[in-house]
């Protein structure tokens, strides 16, 4: 198991109380890796450091439409 997979496993059974096999976790981590590079790649072209923290809930809503 890689370190992402771990990271989603730990998450599942940490904070949701939830437990996947090891091919599962392992789509999950896939999933969530696709997720959060979409997530940082539209925040990074749209937002700098010193924006307002309710900017990046904006730039969300309008780009998960």
């Amino acid at each position: 198991m890689d370190d992402k997979t771990k990271t989603a496993a730990g998450i599942a059974a940490g904070l949701q109380g939830m437990k996947y096999d090891d091919k599962r976790l392992a789509e999950i981590a896939a999933e969530v890796e696709i997720l959060n590079d979409a997530v940082r790649k539209a925040a990074a072209a749209r937002l700098t450091f010193d924006d307002d923290p309710a900017a990046f809930a904006s730039v969300m809503a309008k780009e998960g439409k």
